[in-house]
């Protein structure tokens, strides 16, 4: 397993472990730039149905998981594997999902001991950006717009969005946030959720906008942007998307202001949704986000200002920043018509985008070299 590309074959002081099987676009898209920048590291995969085994990285798998469940045993069983293999002194493990980064900043002090090294802020600083609520209350205290709220289910206004207020409800789930567009879903909501746990507020339409960024140890922010225009319904994964120049404007700057005063470090996505009434905050994701290998085409490549910021590499300095690249994830574009849902499309007309799908195929995630077996796979 030890990475071809790698100049020296005796020791490697820090290697990355990775866990797989949720957020998988994303996964692929930080493997391939490890694989890039000839980074040891090995894949945890989930189970043997992992989509990992259907890329040119099976060999990388170090573990198959047998439960869904975490525990710290598991993480220090392969976090010692990993050193063995690469003979090294310390471990990264990637910041990949929401419930591996909670889990694995509840066992910081344990995994220190252990020698891991966790790319993320503290615990408090995380969570506070993580949890809907809590980053809409950081918003509106600067004065960034966010969506009006309503004090309680039955006198939010059609259509309004049910958003949990922390990561773990009451019930003990994690839940996402629930779109609500007649008075039949609502009445879907209040008999499958605690509405305590939630709260509500309107719906805003208008474009769909990712700001991008990374923040290092030392305070410098990388920074990107992008556009949406096609989403599985009910505000799930991103289609297709295209880079954009929302990172040059004003309110980006002030989004990096709230970050480096709140002590944050890392990846983090903040998402926008832009009308003629302004820019309004949605939600902010500190971790891995689906459509990463957008960024990554696009030449500025967060995972290797990642690696870089926990000297795992240097940067290639002949790297190309494409002014105007794209994102398309086609085999969650055949499930959600399979499934008989009806995708969103944003900004842009169903004629237009298929007028232009030829060009949007040449962006697909998984039809490249490394994943046409997943490309396949997933189409089938």
């Amino acid at each position: 397993m030890k990475n071809s590309n790698s100049k020296d074959d005796s020791t490697s002081p820090t290697c990355v472990l990775l866990f797989s099987g949720y957020n998988n676009r994303a996964v692929l898209a930080f493997i391939r730039t490890l694989e890039q920048y000839a980074v040891d590291y090995a894949v945890v995969a989930n189970d043997e149905k992992d989509p990992i085994f259907h890329t040119s990285y099976f060999h990388r798998v170090l573990h198959v998981r047998t439960s869904a469940s975490l525990d710290l045993a598991l993480v220090e069983s392969c976090v010692a594997k990993a050193k063995d293999l690469f003979k090294s002194q310390s471990v990264l493990i990637a910041p990949s999902t929401e419930a591996l980064n909670r889990f694995l900043l509840r066992h910081r002090d344990a995994l220190a001991a252990m020698q891991v090294i966790l790319p993320l802020p503290e615990e408090r600083c995380y969570e506070s950006i993580s949890d809907k609520a809590s980053f809409t209350r950081i918003c509106q205290a600067r004065g960034l717009l966010v969506p009006a709220e309503y004090s309680e289910l039955q006198t939010a206004t059609v259509p309004f969005v049910a958003k949990p207020k922390h990561y773990i409800s009451g019930d003990g789930n994690a839940h996402s946030p629930v779109l609500i567009f007649d008075e039949g879903q609502r009445c879907d909501f209040s008999a499958t959720y605690a509405p305590e746990d939630f709260y509500f507020q309107e719906y805003v339409g208008g474009r769909s906008i990712y700001l991008l960024y990374y923040f290092d140890s030392k305070g410098k922010v990388r920074r990107l942007s992008q556009e949406n225009f096609l989403q599985q319904p009910g505000g799930k994964s991103i289609l297709a998307a295209r880079s954009a120049r929302y990172h040059e404007l004003p309110i980006s700057r002030e989004y990096e202001a709230l970050f480096l005063e709140e002590g944050f470090c890392g990846l983090v996505m903040v998402e926008l949704r832009e009308n003629s009434t302004g820019l309004y905050m949605i939600e902010a994701n500190p971790r891995f986000w689906g459509p990463s290998q957008l960024f990554v085409d696009a030449g500025v490549n967060f995972f290797a200002y990642l690696l870089q910021d926990y000297g795992i590499c240097e940067l290639n300095s002949q790297a190309v920043v494409e002014s105007d690249t794209g994102y398309l994830w086609f085999g969650g574009m055949v499930k959600t018509l399979k499934d008989g849902d009806e995708m969103a499309f944003i900004g842009c007309s169903p004629e237009e985008f298929y007028a232009e799908l030829d060009s949007w195929i040449s962006y697909d995630i998984y039809k490249r070299s490394d994943s046409l077996q997943a490309f396949i796979k997933e189409l089938g």
